[in-house]
C-alpha cells in the first residue's frame, strides 16, 4: 500500500440500531492501525444527511500535496452517496464502501461469496481503486440510480415506513431494515391514487432524440441493483460508459398488483406496451410540475432533470478477486 496515503473513515450512525455495533467498529479501526507505522486515519460520524458530502472537500484541503485520500463509507446506501458527493472533484481520493445498511445496492454487484470481503478491514486497506462510472444527475452525483414518476413515489414511500419503524424500539427497527422490498411494492401501489402523476406530461431526450408524452415515470440506471435485491435492467453496468433508461407508461392498477414484482426483478421485455428501455450518455427530462427524484434512494424535488454518465469518473476500492459482476444469471 501507498504509505503517501490518509484513512478516512466516515461512519453513519443510523446504519447501527444498537450503539454497541458503531462502537465495536471504531474499536475495531483504532486496533487495526495501532499495528501500523505512522498510522494516517482519522474517523468521523456523520451527524445528518449530506454532513460528509461538505466535509470531505474541507478535510482533503489540509492534507500534503499528493496525497490520497482513501474514504471508507461505513454504513449504507445513504452515506456511500454522501461520500461520492464529497469525493467528485478531488484529484487523488478513492472511495471504499463498507456495508452495514439494509440494502447496500451498489455492491451487490460483485459476486455474493466476496461480499463478506468489504467488511474486512485489511482487504479494504490494502486493495486497489479500479475505475467506475458515476452519473451526473443536476448538480448531484448518483453510482446507481436516478428514477422519477411512480418509481420515485414508491421509493420515498418505503423510506417513510422504514423511517418511523426505525425511531420506534430495537424490534421495529430491526424488523424495518428486513421489510423494505415489501415497503417498495406498497409505495407502487400507494402512488395509484394519484392520478396526476400517472399522466403526468413530459419532453425527453436521449442523446438528442426527443419524446414527448404522458408517462408514469422513468427509470435510469448506472448499475443494476436498487432496494437490495431488486434489477429492473440486468445489463446495466457501472463500467461501460452508457446510462440505461426504462419509460414507464400504461400501467394500470391491476396489472401492477400482478406484474410489478416480475418488473424489478429484470422481465420487464414480457410488457412491451408498459416499458421501452433507450440507452445514452446525456438524458433530459423536462415537465410542467414539479419532479420529484430518488438518487441513490435519497429524495430530491426539481423543474428539470438533465442526466450524463461520466466515465470512469471515481476509483472504487475492490476488495474482491474477480471484479464487478452485475446481475448474475
Amino acid at each position: 500500500m501507498n504509505q503517501n496515503v490518509k484513512h478516512l473513515f466516515i461512519i453513519n450512525p443510523k446504519s447501527f440500531w444498537k450503539k454497541t455495533k458503531q462502537n465495536q467498529i471504531v474499536v475495531r479501526i483504532h486496533e487495526f492501525f495501532r499495528e501500523k507505522e505512522d498510522p494516517e486515519y482519522e474517523i468521523f460520524v456523520s451527524r445528518f444527511p449530506r454532513d460528509a458530502a461538505g466535509f470531505i472537500p474541507l478535510f482533503a484541503k489540509t492534507l500534503p500535496e499528493g496525497t490520497t485520500l482513501r474514504v471508507y463509507a461505513v454504513g449504507g446506501d445513504g452515506i456511500l452517496f454522501d461520500c461520492l458527493n464529497g469525493i467528485v472533484g478531488l484529484e487523488n481520493a478513492e472511495l471504499a464502501a463498507v456495508p452495514y445498511g439494509y440494502t447496500n445496492n451498489f455492491i451487490q454487484g460483485f459476486s455474493k461469496s466476496e461480499r463478506f470481503l468489504f467488511r474486512v478491514l485489511n482487504r479494504q486497506y490494502g486493495a486497489p481503486a479500479i475505475p467506475m462510472d458515476i452519473m451526473r444527475c443536476g448538480k448531484i452525483y448518483g453510482l446507481n440510480y436516478c428514477v422519477t414518476g411512480i418509481e420515485a413515489e414508491a421509493v420515498y414511500y418505503a423510506e417513510e415506513l422504514r423511517g418511523r419503524m426505525e425511531r420506534g424500539h430495537a424490534p421495529s427497527q430491526w424488523l424495518g431494515r428486513r421489510l423494505y422490498t415489501q415497503f417498495y411494492y406498497l409505495g407502487a401501489l400507494a402512488a395509484f391514487s394519484d392520478k396526476k402523476l400517472l399522466q403526468q406530461h413530459y419532453e425527453v431526450e436521449v442523446d438528442g432524440e426527443r419524446y414527448v408524452g404522458s408517462y408514469q415515470g422513468f427509470s435510469i440506471f448506472n448499475s443494476p441493483y436498487y432496494g437490495g435485491n431488486l434489477h429492473p435492467v440486468k445489463n446495466a453496468m457501472p463500467n461501460d460508459g452508457i446510462l440505461d433508461m426504462l419509460t414507464i407508461r400504461n400501467w394500470g392498477f391491476l396489472k401492477t398488483v400482478s406484474a410489478f414484482p416480475l418488473y424489478t426483478k429484470g422481465f420487464y421485455k414480457m410488457f412491451p406496451r408498459n416499458f421501452t428501455l433507450r440507452q445514452g450518455k446525456k438524458i433530459s427530462i423536462r415537465s410542467e410540475d414539479t419532479l420529484r427524484l430518488s438518487i441513490d434512494g435519497e429524495i430530491f424535488y426539481e423543474s428539470e432533470l438533465d442526466v450524463e454518465i461520466l466515465p470512469a469518473a471515481i476509483k472504487f476500492v475492490d476488495v474482491t478477486k474477480h471484479g464487478y459482476k452485475g446481475v448474475r444469471p
